[in-house]
């Protein structure tokens, strides 16, 4: 079963009050493709995606919610200077972009902005909320 949107709950950082984002997928969201960014939590670390398609399978009597995503990861080499000087945050399409995760790992929508000189880039916007702030400072970049 296919789904077009999720809402994610999740405890906020900041004042550790339960918060929802909803996130979308879809091809014609008022007349235009809209495909949210995400926060993903794995065993190996946090890493951004954008949400393809949303699925829920079935296993018998079990459900399981997946979804298709396009990931994004921290540019190898060094942080360029400007990035650093402005406290910016770059993430880049990996060389395998395309993976299936469980809705489970999702932590919190994110806001994503395409570099205009590098398509492949997308700078993670912090300033969106006080908790998205908190999150980035927390992480490793």
């Amino acid at each position: 079963m296919e789904f077009r949107y999720i809402q994610v709950n999740y405890e906020s950082i900041v004042d550790w009050q339960t918060k929802t984002d909803i996130l979308r997928c879809n091809e014609s969201f008022h007349g235009r493709p809209r495909y949210d960014h995400i926060l993903v939590a794995t065993e190996n670390g946090h890493f951004f995606a954008r949400i393809l398609r949303l699925f829920q399978i079935a296993f018998g009597d079990q459900t399981h919610p997946i979804a298709y995503v396009r990931s994004y990861c921290r540019p190898s080499g060094q942080v360029r200077r400007k990035d650093k000087d402005l406290g910016l945050y770059r993430v880049r399409v990996k060389a395998n972009p395309y993976d299936i995760i469980s809705v489970q790992s999702i932590v919190r929508g994110a806001l994503l902005v395409q570099d205009s000189d590098n398509p492949d880039d997308y700078f993670v916007v912090d300033t969106v909320d006080a908790d998205m702030f908190l999150r980035m400072k927390s992480l490793v970049f």
